[in-house]
């Protein structure tokens, strides 16, 4: 049977009801967390194994993707360096601050 998709909407009611975004995870999906700590430890250690032979190498995120950088995605006076992009992958990060 399938499961029941939670979309924001719900989420949003959920949490206006006095649930939190942790709870309604762990309870719709009791391994998430674990799954996303694995990740999370994995993509470290990854950019730890860069950075043994390319230690300015960081992650970008730039509009959303997730990319690898030889350094950083823009010089000291804020100019592009879409040069030093090693990898793009196919994961989706959502750039910004709240």
């Amino acid at each position: 049977m399938a499961r029941k998709k939670l979309d924001e909407d719900t989420c949003l009611e959920m949490i206006e009801k006095g649930d939190d975004a942790y709870g309604i995870i762990t309870d719709k999906l009791p391994s998430a967390e674990a799954r996303f700590r694995k990740l999370d430890k994995a993509i470290c250690a990854y950019l730890k194994f860069i950075r043994r032979s390319f230690p300015d190498a960081e992650y970008y995120t730039g509009s959303g993707g997730f990319n690898l950088m030889l350094g950083k995605p823009h010089s000291a006076k804020l100019i592009p360096q879409q040069e030093l992009l090693a990898f793009g992958g196919n994961a989706a990060i959502g750039d910004g601050d709240f």
